[in-house]
């Protein structure tokens, strides 16, 4: 019997899919439509940011909204598939990885392949990040334009696979869908979210 409170919980995304849906992009992005729900009830995490997609032809929109003062070593990794493959369990060429150090304002494609199947990392002279800091919080936009999306295709494939680590130097991270802690995210892609690109 002694070994039943030695069992580790069992996580609750190992069990079922999430989906959600991405909105599209209008000339005035209006982000609250694609605000993400809080799945921190699945990850037993601390709510710590709010985030949002929106899609166009031309590239994937984010904004970040943190309710807590910029720190150094803050960090926002993105995870992408562009045509969905829940069949592959490994990472391929349309899978994307990006790391965002959201003090200096800089991210970067830091996609890690096993094998041949991979495409060329993102130049990250195209994504584009606006910043508004306030005393004790701080709002961020991304433009992930389609030239560094390798696969991105709306008009032919209506799904992107999704997930997002967000990370304090402290060591609180919040995760959507599915906790680093229990999964290795950057080589699981078919546990990513599934995300449909709505008209």
């Amino acid at each position: 019997m002694s070994a039943l409170k030695d069992l580790k919980p069992l996580n609750p995304a190992a069990f079922f899919e999430v989906r959600g849906k991405i909105p599209k992009a209008e000339k005035r992005r209006q982000f609250k439509k694609g605000l993400l729900p809080n799945t921190t009830g699945l990850t037993g995490e601390g709510r710590l940011i709010s985030l949002a997609l929106l899609w166009s032809p031309v590239g994937i929109y984010v904004e970040m909204g943190c309710k807590l003062g910029i720190e150094s070593g803050d960090q926002l990794e993105l995870f992408m598939d562009t045509r969905d493959l829940k069949t592959s369990n490994v990472i391929t060429r349309f899978c994307h990885h990006f790391s965002f150090d959201l003090e200096e304002e800089t991210g970067a494609e830091v996609t890690r392949f096993r094998g041949e199947d991979s495409h060329e990392l993102a130049d990250s002279d195209l994504i584009t990040m606006k910043m508004e800091v306030k005393r004790s919080s701080y709002r961020v936009e991304m433009a992930l334009p389609k030239e560094i999306l390798y696969g991105y295709d709306p008009v032919e494939f209506k799904r992107l696979g999704f997930c997002y680590r967000f990370k304090r130097k402290n060591g609180e991270k919040e995760h959507f869908n599915l906790s680093s802690d229990s999964f290795n995210l950057e080589k699981h892609p078919a546990l990513w979210a599934s995300m449909e690109l709505m008209g």
